[in-house]
């Protein structure tokens, strides 16, 4: 018998070992592949003993991330102080401020924090987004017209620098709605545009941005709230499309955020018929969509995010407190800007106990939120250097921007073949609508060898002969349509357009939202410049004078 255990010891090992060899020809992980699965370990068990010390309302607790705020005299710290100490929230999204603020809020609430808090922000063009003092980084719509995933990626990683300086752990980007819809009130240039490839595209590259660098993203706003002519804010935008234009359209980026591994993502408040008849249900509150769609045919298995629960959209139909309850109940795991806490928790606490849903429901959405937070680095205390904040987030901006105006600003059309054309030593004239200051455009276009003289449009009119192009830079374009639809572009100014379209030396350029585009459809010459700032005012004075060529596409269609 002896001899037989004595065989098997020097045996057994060595079958484990023959048992385990790869398999030649067989891929093998690779360093990284193995890192990830060790984090992924680690953060786990992290996650499970957190959640084994917390009592069942801490644990509920932790699915709500409530509004902070560093302006105003911080004008709910008590608020969120109270949360902390009676609920154990689990996070928090900071809105309007400045950045000193911020940092020390954001250690004073850590410090209160039985379980660190999970820190997020909407910075989609930056932090400057939301904070005072911070130069905002290109917004979407621009960025799309640059179609440059490589420099998508740079100004993602840009971004993910500032919120790890900031101490924010979560940005709510990027936006990977399809904007199909010119009228939509609330997206629109929020959105690469209207072409679901460059959309996906351009999102992955944002993701990779953030996620490489530590910081999670978010895909938003599930299942596509491009098509709207109503804002979620206000109200609750219906979307009557069939199943297959959905899938075909909309779905398709969030689909391939997913495959790609974005770790979280935003449920919309909108009204889809095709994915749930339930009178005035908002997705968010919806099983079908939350759970049914995004989780098991889709696939995610990240951190789901509401909407915040304040806007008319989720609060017309439901009160407060049922909100969270029914967002829950669909399958959110975090919740959030909840307006009642204590409410929420207890109806949360009650759908519990009278089996509307179970613990092992509430475990699941409280270990991907811990698990996150380890991922976050949160299992060991970090402090957020407050001194030199400001002038550390606005490091590299204008580099990034520089290269983005250059690659983005669009000659949409060129009838007359005067852009890159202008000679040193033309004679050109320059029609500022929106605008009485000097403009940066004007210098750009002395300093490659033109004569410019400002004049109005009145003057032009009547003497366009004199000059060898007039160039009309139209400025101070609203990002969003507004009631009129007319992106702030007065009816005078739109006249105006329309009179000096006529004329055959024109270039008209938009510094500002592309849809404004349609006021000059039949002009000769038409740029889009996306945005108004003196990155894309020179990146313009080059392109005219032909020191640049110009390679972005319009993102969205304007004229037929």
């Amino acid at each position: 018998m002896r001899l037989i255990y004595s065989f098997l010891k020097i045996i057994f090992p060595l079958l484990i070992i023959t048992a385990c060899r790869p398999i030649e020809g067989e891929a093998q992980p690779s360093p990284d592949q193995i890192k990830e699965t060790e984090q992924l370990r680690l953060a786990r068990q992290w996650a499970d003993s957190v959640y084994q010390s917390l009592n069942e309302e801490e644990r509920i607790g932790q699915l709500f991330m409530i509004a902070a705020y560093s302006g105003g005299n911080n004008f709910n710290q008590d608020q969120v102080e109270k949360l902390l100490a009676d609920h154990q929230i689990g996070g928090l999204i900071f809105m309007q401020g400045t950045p000193e603020a911020q940092a020390r809020l954001t250690n004073r609430y850590q410090k209160l924090a039985q379980v660190p808090l999970l820190i997020g922000m909407d910075a989609e063009w930056g932090i400057g987004m939301r904070l005072t003092g911070v130069q905002n980084f290109p917004q979407q719509m621009t960025l799309g017209a640059t179609g440059d995933t490589a420099l998508m990626y740079a100004v993602g990683q840009a971004i993910a620098a500032q919120c790890k300086r900031l101490g924010v752990h979560v940005n709510f980007a990027p936006v990977v709605d399809v904007n199909n819809n010119p009228a939509n009130p609330v997206i629109n240039f929020r959105s690469f545009g209207e072409h679901k490839e460059r959309v996906a595209q351009m999102g992955i590259a944002y993701m990779r941005g953030l996620q490489d660098n530590g910081i999670m993203a978010c895909a938003k706003h599930f299942p596509g709230h491009g098509d709207v002519a109503t804002d979620s804010h206000l109200d609750l935008p219906v979307i009557n499309k069939s199943l297959a234009a959905l899938k075909a359209t909309e779905l398709y980026p969030f689909q391939k955020l997913s495959d790609a591994g974005v770790q979280s993502m935003m449920i919309a408040h909108l009204s889809v018929p095709a994915l749930d008849q339930t009178p005035h249900l908002p997705t968010t509150l919806s099983h079908r969509v939350v759970t049914d769609l995004l989780r098991d045919e889709i696939g995610f298995q990240g951190l789901i995010f509401t909407d915040a629960l304040n806007m008319k959209g989720v609060t017309k139909y439901f009160p407060d407190g049922e909100t969270d309850v029914q967002a829950f109940l669909a399958g959110n795991d975090v919740l959030l800007f909840s307006q009642n806490v204590p409410l929420a928790i207890k109806k949360i606490k009650e759908a519990i106990a009278t089996g509307k849903t179970d613990m092992q429901h509430l475990e699941k959405s409280v270990k991907r939120i811990l698990t996150a937070k380890y991922r976050a680095g949160l299992a060991t205390p970090v402090t957020v250097e407050e001194s030199g904040i400001t002038a550390a987030l606005n490091k590299d901006i204008a580099s990034l921007w520089n290269q983005v105006a250059r690659s983005a600003v669009t000659v949409v059309q060129d009838k007359s073949n005067l852009v890159g054309n202008l000679q040193s030593g033309s004679n050109i004239a320059y029609v500022a609508l929106g605008s009485s200051q000097e403009q940066e455009i004007i210098a750009g276009l002395k300093a490659n060898g033109l004569k410019v003289s400002v004049v109005n449009t009145g003057t032009i009119l009547s003497s366009a002969n004199r000059y060898d192009a007039v160039i009309v830079g139209v400025h101070h374009i609203n990002k969003y349509p507004g009631k009129s639809g007319s992106y702030g572009i007065s009816s005078a100014q739109i006249a105006q357009l329309k009179q000096l379209s006529a004329l055959k030396q024109v270039i008209i350029v938009y510094f500002g939202n592309a849809y404004t585009l349609k006021y000059s459809c039949k002009a000769p010459a038409v740029l889009a410049a996306y945005e108004d700032n003196p990155y894309t005012q020179k990146a313009v004075a080059d392109i005219l004078s032909g020191a640049l060529k110009a390679s972005g596409k319009l993102p969205v269609t304007v004229c037929k």
